[in-house]
Formats: structure tokens, sequence, C-alpha cells
């Protein structure tokens, strides 16, 4: 129940912080909620990540800036067997288009990984969103020094315009 809380916050908070993104001239925006799963192996800080769900709206200036948000939930397991769920919230300051269907942001996010420790500011993300013809498609995340395997979207949708 936590986490449903948590998560349509995040939802919520991402989507309603791109409502200023207005498209139009060589301005690229990626919007999504959604959920996915990443494949066994996948580890963060020790936490076992099986899936993620995910909201963010961004929109990526042909100068290479960013204005955006990122939210997500890692969903995992931690060493004891018990759920740990890593909440990350970021701001897109950069970004880029490398294909009609791909769009690449970063900036700095706070990332709290469940343990009950505060959470920690001013971590860097890069997020690579590959999207297909059903609004799903793929999730990259580079959170710090550590890259993700990419999640796999099986619920909900991104779009990259």
């Amino acid at each position: 129940m936590k986490r449903r809380a948590v998560v349509a916050t995040l939802l919520l908070s991402a989507i309603l912080g791109a409502s200023h993104v207005v498209a139009g001239g060589d301005e690229t925006p990626a919007t999504g909620a959604a959920g996915g799963l990443y494949p066994p192996g996948t580890v963060l800080d020790g936490v076992s990540i099986s899936g993620l769900q995910t909201g963010f709206g961004v929109e990526i200036h042909p100068d290479g800036s960013a204005l955006g948000q990122f939210a997500a939930v890692l969903i995992g397991v931690s060493p004891l067997g018990l759920e740990q769920d890593i909440t990350i919230e970021g701001e897109g300051t950069q970004g880029s288009r490398s294909a009609a269907n791909i769009a690449i942001y970063s900036g700095t996010a706070s990332v709290d990984v469940g343990d009950g420790l505060p959470a920690t500011p001013g971590v860097p993300f890069t997020v690579t969103v590959t999207t297909d013809a059903d609004g799903r498609g793929t999730i990259g995340l580079m959170l710090g020094l550590t890259t993700l395997p990419s999640a796999l979207m099986n619920a909900g949708s991104m779009t990259v315009e």
C-alpha cells in the first residue's frame, strides 16, 4: 500500500512538473507513466531490483538543455529478503534525441534507498527512453556511477515526439 501511495505521488508530480512543456519548433518532449521489469540479477546498492514504476515529463531543447522531472520507484528486495524500494526524484537539465524514438536526458536526483536513512541529494542520473509503436519500449538508467540494464516496460505508456 505504501508503494502505491509513493508511486502515485511520484507519477503525479512528474506529470504535473511537465505541464509547462509546450511542443513546437525543434524541442523534443519525452513523457511517460509506465511500469517495467528488469532482467534477473539486477542489483543497486546491494538491493536486488526486479521492477520499475516511473513518471517523467521532460522537454529537450535544440541547444542540449532540458527542462522537466523524472520520478521512479525501483522495486527491490534487501539482502535479508525484505521488500526494499528505492525512490528517485530528479530534474532533467540536459538532453538529446539520438533517433526518432530515443530521448536521453540527465540531471541530478535525490535517491532514497529505502533503508531508513535520509535520501542522498545531488546524485547524477541519465535516462535513456526508447519507445516502440505501442507506446512502450525500454528505460535505461544510470544512477551515479552505476548503469542498470534497460527495464522493459510492460504497463503504461511513453512518448518521444
